[in-house]
């Protein structure tokens, strides 16, 4: 594999847009601290979402071949605490809508389709009963 070189990035901080909805901004923090805001034009935020999911599929399929445990525990690069999740109908009524709240009160949406919603059911069935199963119990009495 070929060496990369650039500027590392070590976390992204923030974003928004111009007042004029003309620009997308964010803003990357650099390896020694630093942060620098990096500003792309409205049309070129397509493009930049397709060249980094395109990336990401890549950087999938490397990470598995190199750690198959990681592929069957999920992949998760990017673990976010939730501090309420609600659940609600999508508006043509094709599936769920789950409702996340973060620690950081940062609201996240995702759209499950019905036909994948039974297979949800059991995968969280499953882990609610292994964490059940794993950590004791321990009941008030009141």
């Amino acid at each position: 594999m070929a060496e990369i070189t650039g500027v590392a990035i070590t976390d992204l901080t923030a974003s928004g847009s111009s007042d004029d909805g003309r620009h997308v901004w964010i803003t990357h923090r650099l390896r020694d601290g630093s942060e620098y805001r990096l500003m792309y034009p409205y049309e070129a935020i397509g493009f930049l979402m397709s060249v980094l999911t395109d990336a990401a599929r890549t950087a999938y399929r490397r990470r598995a071949a190199g750690n198959p445990r990681e592929v069957v525990e999920g992949m998760d690069s990017n673990v976010m605490p939730i501090s309420e999740v609600r659940v609600g109908t999508s508006p043509d009524n094709s599936g769920a809508i789950l409702h996340l709240t973060t620690n950081d009160n940062i609201p996240i949406a995702f759209e499950l389709p019905a036909a994948q919603l039974g297979e949800v059911m059991e995968q969280l069935q499953r882990v609610l009963n292994s964490l059940q199963s794993a950590v004791p119990v321990r009941k008030h009495l009141h």
